[in-house]
């Protein structure tokens, strides 16, 4: 962790600078969690489909079985 530096003892040119450089971490926080949302949706999206592609396979694999008896 960083030094510990009492706020009365800062000067106001650098609260400003602080505080930008708070708020620009905020937005990059702001759109990867965004991103995060998006790309596990996607992800869960990809994950059902191969969940029902392997239920389509298996319904067509007991269909030739059962034509085989």
């Amino acid at each position: 962790m960083g030094t510990k530096i009492r706020v009365d003892q800062v000067n106001d040119d650098e609260l400003d600078d602080w505080t930008d450089q708070m708020n620009d971490e905020d937005d990059l926080n702001r759109s990867r969690v965004k991103y995060n949302s998006k790309r596990r949706r996607q992800i869960e999206d990809l994950m059902e489909d191969r969940r029902l592609m392997r239920q389509i396979a298996n319904v067509y694999d007991d269909l030739e079985h059962l034509r085989d008896l």
